[in-house]
């Protein structure tokens, strides 16, 4: 290799690996959407590990409850399910109103409800998702309003995100203490003490 060649492939090596990212990219998200997303997930999982574009389950938690709330707003000013769905999907903006509008797409003959909570709950392979569609499954075979729901769902979310906020600021309250105890601490009784022994030095002790 000349060092012309050299450096011709020093230029376009960020290209190549920046179009490298955009096709694994693009190929988990065409896994989350297709029909073997729960088999295939742990390939998806391995190429968002390695493109650095994983959704974490917290935003996903965030995103379901603010998409519930506005479900429910709509459902109780006289929408049905899926027509706020589907206003969901046009109007808003996340990873998980994009997965409701290509559900849509997806199923755009006889879609429902529990078929795009499905579609959601493989693609992201959220616990919280998967919940969710039980229980809208069950309320729709028992004939229980889905406001109710859809209600208790917003509120247990919102219970686990604020349980997890406390976790985390735990461990952040841990991690100061670290520096404080193996450093900070150390150099101030080290400042404080060695006056004294300087002291007890020079006087021959």
């Amino acid at each position: 290799m000349t060092n012309l060649d050299f450096y011709i492939f020093i230029l376009i090596a960020p290209a190549l690996l920046f179009s490298l990212r955009m096709i694994l990219i693009e190929t988990a998200a065409l896994i989350s959407v297709s029909n073997y997303a729960d088999q295939m997930f742990w390939l998806k999982k391995i190429l968002n590990k390695i493109t650095g574009s994983q959704i974490k389950n917290s935003q996903i938690n965030e995103e379901l409850v603010q998409i519930l709330q506005m479900i429910s707003i709509m459902i109780s000013a006289g929408e049905s399910p899926l027509t706020a769905l589907r206003h969901v999907s046009i109007r808003s903006e996340g990873y998980l109103p994009k997965l409701i509008g290509k559900s849509f797409e997806k199923y755009t003959t006889g879609v429902n409800l529990t078929q795009t909570l499905d579609f959601l709950a493989a693609a992201t392979h959220s616990t919280q998702v998967r919940r969710l569609t039980n229980a809208i499954q069950i309320a729709v075979e028992r004939g229980t309003p889905i406001l109710d729901v859809l209600n208790n769902q917003i509120l247990a979310l919102n219970k686990q995100i604020n349980m997890e906020l406390l976790r985390k600021s735990g461990r952040s309250e841990i991690a100061l203490l670290i520096p404080v105890v193996f450093l900070i601490l150390p150099v101030s009784i080290s400042f404080a003490i060695w006056p004294s022994l300087y002291g007890l030095n020079q006087a021959g002790f």
